[in-house]
C-alpha cells in the first residue's frame, strides 16, 4: 500500500523555478459572509495550491514552506481555518469538518486571490482532514488533493489480530506526540513562527481549539475519501516514517479508502515546517504526476 519517494526527483528536478525575491509570502485578509479570513499569498507563475495548516497553528507556520512551493513554479495560498490564525471562529455547537469544508469552500469561491477557479489542495494533519472533505463536498473546485501526516482515518492502532479505534486513543498521548515532534531542526525561524501562531490561538480562540481537538479525535473520513475516489479526484497521501501523532494504521486506513497507494518520506509530523524544501519538492511532484494523469485513482 505504500512507496518510497527518492530523493532526487528527475525530470522535476528540472521545472523552471522562481527567482528567490518573487517567492515571498504577503499576509492577506478579506471578508466573505460577514466573516474574516486571514491568509497568506505567495504569488507563482503556475496553478494555484492551497495549503491547509494544522491543529492550533496559522498560514504563518508554513512560510517557509509554502515559498519553497512557489519556488518549485506555483502560486500558493494558505487560508487561516476558522478559529485559527486571523479567521473568524464558527459556531461552537455543532463542529464538523462539513463546517469548516463550508468555510474553505466560500473562501475559494469568494476570496479574489482565489476567484472561484479549481485549485490543487493540500492538507496538513488536521487540515489534511478538512481538505478530504472539501474535495468531497466540493468537486467542482479541486484539481487534486493531498493528504500529508492527516487525519482522516479511523484506526489508532493495528497488529496481526486485533486493532484499536482512533476513540481508544487518550488525548495525553496526542499531546506527548505533537510535543516530541516540534520542528525544532528549523529553530529559530520554523519554531517561532509556531510559537507566534500557537500562542495567538491560545489567547483569541481557546475554546474552539478545545473543540476541535475533540473533533479530531472520533474523526472517521473514510466514506467520505471513497466517495473522492469515485469521483475521480487525483489524491495523494503522504505519512512519515517517524510520525507518531497520525499513525501507520491511520495512514493505511487513508490508502486503503482512496484505492491507492501511500507515499513514505523520512521525518516526522512536523516535517512539513522542519524540511519545507523536502515537501515542496514532494508536493511539487505528486501536483504535477496528478494533473498531467488521466487516471485519477490508480488501484
Amino acid at each position: 500500500m505504500m512507496f518510497r519517494i527518492p530523493s532526487v526527483l528527475g525530470p522535476f528536478a528540472r521545472l523552471s523555478p522562481v527567482a528567490d525575491d518573487q517567492a515571498k509570502m504577503q499576509d492577506e485578509i478579506c471578508r466573505i459572509d460577514s466573516r474574516s479570513y486571514g491568509y497568506g499569498l505567495v504569488e507563482g507563475p503556475g496553478p494555484t495550491v492551497v495549503l491547509i495548516h494544522g491543529w492550533g497553528l496559522a498560514h504563518n507556520s508554513y512560510r517557509q514552506a509554502a515559498e519553497a512551493i512557489a519556488m518549485q513554479g506555483f502560486r500558493v495560498i494558505l487560508p487561516d481555518l476558522p478559529g485559527f490564525g486571523g479567521s473568524s471562529d464558527l459556531p461552537f455547537l455543532g463542529m464538523s469538518f462539513a463546517r469548516y469544508a463550508r468555510a474553505i469552500r466560500r473562501f475559494l469561491e469568494e476570496c479574489h486571490d482565489v476567484a472561484g477557479e479549481p485549485v490543487h489542495i493540500v492538507g496538513h494533519s488536521f487540515g489534511g482532514g478538512v481538505a478530504a472533505q472539501v474535495a468531497h463536498d466540493a468537486p467542482e473546485l479541486v484539481r487534486s488533493v493531498v493528504l500529508v501526516s492527516s487525519v482522516s482515518g479511523a484506526t489508532w492502532q493495528r497488529h496481526e489480530d486485533s486493532e484499536r479505534p482512533l476513540t481508544d486513543r487518550p488525548l495525553w498521548d496526542w499531546g506527548v506526540h505533537l510535543l516530541s515532534e516540534f520542528p525544532v531542526g528549523q529553530f529559530p525561524v520554523a519554531a517561532l513562527s509556531v510559537l507566534r501562531d500557537l500562542s495567538h490561538n491560545l489567547v483569541w480562540h481557546l475554546p474552539n481549539m478545545g473543540l476541535v481537538a475533540n473533533m479530531i479525535r472520533r474523526s472517521d473520513l473514510r466514506h467520505e475519501l471513497a466517495k473522492v475516489r469515485d469521483k475521480n479526484i487525483p489524491a495523494a497521501v503522504v505519512w512519515a516514517t517517524g510520525d507518531r501523532v497520525i499513525t501507520r494504521a491511520s495512514f493505511d486506513d487513508q490508502c486503503t479508502a482512496l484505492g491507492i497507494r501511500g507515499t513514505v518520506v523520512d521525518g516526522n509530523h512536523g516535517w512539513p515546517l522542519s524540511n519545507p524544501a523536502s515537501f515542496a519538492r514532494t508536493v511539487a511532484e505528486l501536483v504535477r504526476s496528478m494533473d498531467r494523469s488521466e487516471v485519477t485513482c490508480p488501484s
